[in-house]
C-alpha cells in the first residue's frame, strides 16, 4: 500500500507547483493536492473529517515521506525486487487512469433510462423487502448434494430438516441475519420475492450447501426519487464498463500477443473481462 501510494503521489508532482505546501520533510514539500488525493483514496472528504482525523492523514503522509527518504538513502529503490514492485504499481495506476479517462466520455443516463430500470426491478424498489433469515451452512460431499436438496423440498420446516441432518451425522452451522433485497445474491432475489414466511431455499456453497429459511418479511419500498441517485450511478458504471470492455477488445485486436510456456495454449481469443456486477444491482435489460 505504501508503494502504491508513493507511486500515485509521485505521478502528481507536476501539480505541486500550483498547490500549497502543508508540511515539509527535510526540504521536500507535502502539498494540499497530495492531502486531497489521500482523502480520495480513503473515500473521505474534508467536510466529514474531524480536525484530529485530518491531522492523522497529514501525519501519515509525513511518515511515508520519511520512509521514502530513508529507503532512498539505503538505495532500496535500486533493489531489483523493489523496482519490480514499483513497476507493477506504476502499470496498475497508469492502466486505471486510461480506463477512467475513457469512462469520462460516457453520457449520464437519461431520466427515461432511470425510470425504466426502476420499473424493471420492483423487487429492489417499489416492492422491496427486508428479510429476517435463519441460515444453515452445511458441509457435505458432492455425492450427497442431490439427496440434501431432495430432503429440503420435502421438509415442512427448518427444524425437521435439522433433525434429519443430525440423524445422518452431517455437520452444519446455524446463524441468523437480516438482509434487504439488494444485499442478497441478485440471482435469487426474484425467487425470494415470491416466497413466504417459513419457506426454505437451498444455495450451493464451496463446501456443500447453504439453506435459508424466511423467518419474517418486512415491506420496505423505495420511491423513484430516493432510488434515483443509486440507479444513475449504476447505469453510468455499467456504461463505463461496456466502454472499457470494448476498448480492451480493440486493443487486443490491434496488438500482437504471444503466450509462452505453460500459457502457450491461450489464443488470440483471450480477452480482458470486466466485472459483471458493478454495484450489487442486476444487469440492465
Amino acid at each position: 500500500m505504501v508503494l502504491l501510494l508513493a507511486v500515485t503521489l509521485a505521478g502528481c508532482s507536476k501539480q505541486e507547483k500550483t498547490s500549497s505546501a502543508i508540511a515539509s520533510v527535510n526540504g521536500t514539500a507535502i502539498t494540499s493536492t497530495q492531502f486531497d488525493q489521500a482523502l480520495s483514496r480513503l473515500s473521505l472528504t474534508p467536510q466529514n473529517l474531524t480536525p484530529q482525523a485530518k491531522d492523522q492523514v497529514v501525519q501519515a503522509l509525513v511518515d511515508q515521506q520519511l520512509l521514502v527518504q530513508a529507503a532512498t538513502a539505503q538505495k532500496l529503490d535500486q533493489d531489483p525486487a523493489v523496482q519490480q514492485l514499483l513497476q507493477a504499481a506504476h502499470d496498475q495506476v497508469l492502466s486505471q487512469a486510461y480506463l477512467q479517462h475513457a469512462g469520462q466520455a460516457v453520457a449520464k443516463p437519461s431520466e427515461a433510462d432511470i425510470s425504466a430500470y426502476y420499473n424493471q426491478h420492483p423487487e429492489l424498489f417499489s416492492q422491496r423487502r427486508i428479510y429476517n433469515l435463519q441460515e444453515l451452512a452445511i458441509a457435505a460431499p458432492k455425492d450427497r448434494i442431490a439427496e440434501l436438496n431432495s430432503r429440503i423440498e420435502t421438509s415442512h420446516d427448518l427444524g425437521e430438516f435439522v433433525n434429519w441432518l443430525r440423524s445422518q451425522n452431517i455437520p452444519f452451522r446455524t446463524g441468523s441475519e437480516v438482509k434487504a433485497a439488494e444485499q442478497l445474491p441478485m440471482n435469487i432475489v426474484p425467487r425470494m420475492q415470491t416466497m413466504q414466511n417459513g419457506q426454505l431455499l437451498a444455495l450451493p456453497s464451496a463446501n456443500g450447501i447453504t439453506v435459508l429459511q424466511i423467518a419474517s418479511i418486512q415491506s420496505a419500498p423505495i420511491t423513484l426519487d430516493k432510488a434515483h441517485t443509486l440507479i444513475e450511478r449504476y447505469l453510468t458504471a455499467a456504461k463505463q464498463r461496456d466502454v472499457a470492455t470494448a476498448d480492451i477488445k480493440k486493443l487486443h485486436d490491434a496488438a500482437k500477443i504471444e503466450y509462452m510456456g505453460e500459457f502457450s495454449g491461450m489464443g488470440k481469443t483471450a480477452q480482458g473481462k470486466s466485472e459483471n456486477n458493478t454495484s450489487g444491482l442486476p444487469e440492465i435489460k
